[in-house]
């Protein structure tokens, strides 16, 4: 499925990755990354001993990724989206995004079919005998609404993104202004905000 991505994905590779399951070297897979790009600096510089170059990226795929990872403006991005929801073989992955329509800054996520968020937490709480009534999630931004969707109290941070303030969940703080600190206090403790 990576490789029929990457195939279909050819006008959005200097923003792709591949991200595997590896202990150091070898996590991050870019066919190039720029090093000096203003939005990808930071996160380079922080995974630098994790990243890797190969070209061509398929050339990279001797084992499943864990998941296709693209990033960019957010304009491009949501083009790739529509693309890749497009795509015959869509049924086969799930998309997640995350947008900083702020800092003109998109991630965009291909993960295995039925990979989310929200899957992944109704499958925690399911080990462990938890109903969805007794789950709580915070998010902020768009790859966190099927996880608000799963958990019987979804809470969105005071800075998220309006798709999420705009559907009633009570909300918190800001992440800047401890945030989960609040939510914690306010739904689990219930001793008030900050």
């Amino acid at each position: 499925m990576a490789r029929e991505v990457l195939g279909a994905t050819h006008a959005y590779r200097d923003g792709a990755a591949l991200i595997f399951d590896r202990p150091r070297d070898g996590q991050v897979v870019f066919e190039r990354i720029d090093w000096a790009h203003p939005s990808r600096r930071g996160y380079a510089e922080r995974n630098r001993e994790f990243i890797v170059e190969v070209d061509p990226i398929e050339s990279a795929l001797t084992e499943d990724p864990i998941q296709v990872m693209f990033n960019g403006s957010v304009a491009p991005m949501r083009g790739l989206v529509r693309l890749l929801r497009e795509l015959p073989a869509s049924a086969g992955f799930s998309v997640a995004v995350t947008e900083y329509a702020e800092r003109d800054f998109s991630l965009v996520d291909v993960l295995p079919a039925g990979c989310t968020k929200g899957s992944t937490l109704a499958e925690w709480a399911g080990r462990r005998g938890y109903a969805r009534t007794e789950v709580m999630a915070i998010g902020d931004n768009l790859n966190d609404l099927e996880m608000l969707d799963a958990a019987g109290l979804p809470v969105v941070m005071g800075n998220a993104v309006p798709e999420l303030l705009e559907r009633g969940w009570p909300v918190t703080a800001s992440n800047d202004a401890a945030g989960v600190a609040e939510a914690i206090r306010r739904f689990v403790l219930r001793t008030g905000s900050a």
